[in-house]
């Protein structure tokens, strides 16, 4: 590059458009001398390019010339180089284009035309032209063949083949479209059917984590308050069972209560155990009837159809009485054409028979003025009722529309509700059974530093059993009491806890079967109308598909027709001028021919 660059800046401007000025002279006089001798017709045809041609080089050549001295941070000095460069680019791009000009000009004037022989129009005989004539009737015919024969191969065979191909195709794609909507069709299906078998495993696997949890939650509670007591009586029966019997004694009565309790506690589950179950049969009432919902949904496409069929009934009858009123303004029409006529023709004859004719008309244009007027008012009638229609169907449309997203909205907000009243008492409950078991602890607490003391009251007792025996009774009786009182306020507020608990369970699975009642409502909702989008869009597709590919056939046969009809049109017009020219070819060498002939006669004659 930098050898190319070093050759480049080595020329001058000035040398280089003198070079290719030269270039441009020649190759201009050269095309000059060879179009006068009718020699080199393709150079002679080239000649005008190839000059615009070099013009156009010695312009990029300039250019270039200019460029390679150009220096951004002397801009002064790379000026006067750069102009130089241009100059030259646009000298020799003046030269070829002007060069070009002048060889297009002169090669029109015939001075510097070739001559033309006559040596072969004077050799040519009559029957070198029948012959030729005749090859160009065999020519003719055998175009006409290729075009519209009888065989396949010929151009209007190869359009009914490639019609037929476009049939077929057609044909083909729609079998293809509608094999493909059968699959979808049925995979749907099957993927319904599989969403309804994973919605019935999971209630199934609903409702046993709902038993486990149930389950779970009174063994828990029972467990944990029976083995706390057993653990204190154990402790006082190993500790103070000779002392203090008859307190145990009420004690175990006291726990033998709690047993009961607890067993009463269990009845209660088993009752809302039942109840849960009731509300499990009330969900499946529940979808029963959203199926029974969806059956008489259906009902409404039919009465759209129906509704549908009465639209085209009445169009129908639109367009009839549109082409009465036609047929009445057209008698009409020729009634008032032909009334002057008659007229004119009746008046020469007598007067008398004018104004009959008069009152003629006046009747007749009566007669079809109230025609008019009565198909008015009955078209006007049925444009009313097609109105009403209209808007009593849009009115049900609007409605439907708006109960659905009024129900749809109902929805959603339940179920906004009904996860936050779900989330409440979840934290309620845990709040419950965390009070609970912070009570049960305090108590056993309690109950231990309670054991504690006597304890250690009693072992202060054995050392001063004879010094302080009333004491020690005056103080268990008192300690006696307070642990009876403790008990008594410990079983009430277990009791209460515990009914605490139960109405917070039993509204917990309130809530939790309103919940599910109103999941269920969402995804057959869902489901529903997942389906019937799902249907009306393959349907869409189905027919856009289908008027694509009409509106693809028949713009190709219009295509082809429109070809065809161009083709055979050009093919006309190129018979017609070639005949044309056969023709005035013909007479002019049939003039030749005669002046020959004349030329011979006469020398002969002389």
């Amino acid at each position: 590059m930098n050898y190319l660059e070093n050759i480049l800046r080595g020329t001058s401007a000035d040398s280089v458009s003198i070079f290719i000025a030269i270039i441009i002279m020649s190759a201009f006089i050269v095309a000059l001398i060879l179009g006068k001798m009718n020699l080199g017709r393709d150079f002679v045809q080239y000649a005008p390019t190839l000059l615009t041609t070099l013009g156009i080089f010695g312009t990029f050549f300039g250019i270039v010339l200019g460029l390679l001295d150009f220096n951004q941070a002397n801009i002064e000095e790379s000026i006067p180089p750069l102009l130089a460069g241009l100059k030259t680019a646009f000298i020799t791009s003046l030269i070829g284009i002007f060069a070009s000009l002048v060889l297009k000009v002169l090669s029109t004037i015939p001075v510097f035309q070739a001559k033309k022989s006559e040596r072969m129009a004077n050799k040519a005989t009559p029957e070198d032209i029948l012959s030729a004539m005749e090859s160009q009737v065999d020519e003719v015919k055998a175009l006409k063949d290729a075009l519209i024969g009888n065989e396949e191969s010929t151009l209007f065979g190869q359009l009914k083949i490639l019609r037929g191909d476009i049939n077929d195709n057609s044909k083909n794609s729609r079998k293809v479209i509608q094999e493909q909507a059968d699959i979808e069709y049925a995979r749907f299906q099957e993927q319904a059917s599989a969403e309804a078998v994973r919605f019935d495993e999971f209630s199934d696997k609903l409702w046993l984590k709902m038993q486990d949890f149930t389950d779970a939650i009174s063994k828990s509670a029972t467990e944990q308050i029976i083995d706390a007591l057993k653990q204190v009586i154990s402790d006082f029966n190993h500790n103070l069972t000779e002392q203090f019997g008859d307190n145990f004694k009420q004690l175990n009565e006291a726990v033998l209560l709690l047993v009961r309790w607890q067993e009463d506690y269990k009845a209660q589950l088993e009752e809302m155990k039942k109840q849960y179950e009731l509300g499990v049969e009330a969900i499946t009432s529940t979808e029963s009837s959203i199926t029974v919902i969806s059956e008489h949904s259906k009902a409404i496409p039919e009465s759209m159809s129906e509704l549908k069929e009465i639209m085209i009934v009445c169009r129908h009858q639109i367009s009839d009485l549109e082409s009465h009123l036609n047929a009445f303004s057209n008698m009409r029409d020729k009634a008032v054409e032909a009334v002057p006529e008659i007229q004119n023709h009746i008046e020469t004859v007598v007067k008398d028979i004018s104004k009959s004719v008069d009152i003629a008309n006046e009747h007749y244009t009566n007669m079809l003025s109230e025609t008019d007027k009565g198909i008015k008012n009955v078209v006007q009638d049925i444009t009313k009722s097609i109105d009403t229609v209209n808007e009593h169907y849009m009115d049900i449309l609007s409605k439907t529309d708006e109960g659905i997203q009024s129900v749809s909205d109902i929805l959603v907000g339940s179920a906004e509700i009904v996860n936050k009243k779900i989330d409440l008492a979840s934290t309620e409950f845990m709040n419950n059974t965390a009070r609970t078991n912070e009570s049960l602890q305090n108590s056993s607490d309690y109950l231990q530093e309670q054991a504690g003391i006597m304890k250690q009251n009693l072992e202060n007792s054995v050392r001063e059993l004879n010094s302080t025996m009333r004491s020690m009774i005056e103080t268990l009786v008192k300690d006696t009491s307070e642990m009876n009182s403790t008990m008594t306020t410990a079983n009430q507020n277990l009791v209460l806890e515990t009914s605490n608990i139960r109405d917070v369970i039993s509204k917990s699975v309130d809530k939790l079967q309103q919940r599910l009642s109103d999941v269920i409502d969402d995804v057959a909702t869902q489901q529903i109308n997942q389906a019937k989008r799902t249907f009306d869009a393959m349907e869409d597709q189905v027919r856009n598909q289908v008027g694509l590919t009409g509106e693809a056939v028949d713009s190709q046969l219009k295509l082809i027709d429109e070809s065809m009809q161009q083709e055979i049109n050009r093919v006309i017009t190129e018979m017609g001028r070639a005949l044309t020219q056969v023709t005035g070819k013909f007479v002019e060498d049939y003039v030749k021919l005669t002046q020959a002939m004349n030329e011979i006669v006469n020398e002969r004659a002389a």
